[in-house]
């Protein structure tokens, strides 16, 4: 009996993910990206993002995004797009869902559903200064993901486990990262 060979399984094709797998093994190079992101105040607390380019492996790629990042109309904003808090969930909810879908096609699991919900609880007294007990960022961080697919509940928690411990934003959120910010100040 043949071996089918599976070309796209949940959009992903697990043989060219395996082809950047080898090719970052075979060159540290091909695993170097940078990305860029621009943001301009337009208005309050209102700005946009916009996203040119990425690099890889030293090429630059171009890229054409934009971002309106803004508060609720409650907290002071026009509320034309979501507040950097929200974007810092988007981005954190999206990595895991890429990395934990890429590790379930690899392993040639068909998805129905994946999704996640996540939720970040901030005091605003960190903010304001109000009380230096309490620090400006996210005191707590929690998600769940919901998965339905051809797998058993022990290969989801395998692969979620894994996608934990491989995915880039997580990381980023987990640990101390090394933050290099400059003020230039224009005449």
């Amino acid at each position: 009996m043949a071996t089918q060979q599976i070309h796209s399984i949940n959009g992903i094709v697990p043989s060219e993910l395996q082809e950047l797998i080898d090719a970052v093994k075979q060159d540290a190079t091909q695993g170097q990206l940078a990305f860029h992101a621009t943001t301009s105040w337009v208005d309050g607390p209102r700005s946009v993002t916009r996203i040119k380019s990425f690099e890889w492996a030293g090429q630059s790629y171009s890229r054409d995004f934009t971002l309106t990042i803004d508060e609720p109309e409650e907290i002071g904003g026009t509320n034309m797009g979501p507040n950097p808090q929200e974007v810092l969930l988007s981005g954190l909810n999206s990595c895991i869902l890429a990395t934990f879908v890429d590790l379930c096609s690899m392993e040639g699991i068909k998805l129905e559903k994946v999704e996640i919900s996540s939720t970040g609880k901030l005091d605003l007294r960190g903010f304001f200064k109000l009380d230096e007990n309490v620090p400006p960022g996210y005191q707590e961080l929690g998600w769940v993901l919901k998965v339905k697919g051809d797998a058993t509940p022990e290969q989801f928690q395998h692969i979620y486990e894994a996608t934990i411990a491989s995915s880039p934003n997580f990381w980023n959120l987990a640990h101390p990262v090394t933050i290099s910010p400059e003020l230039q100040v224009e005449a």
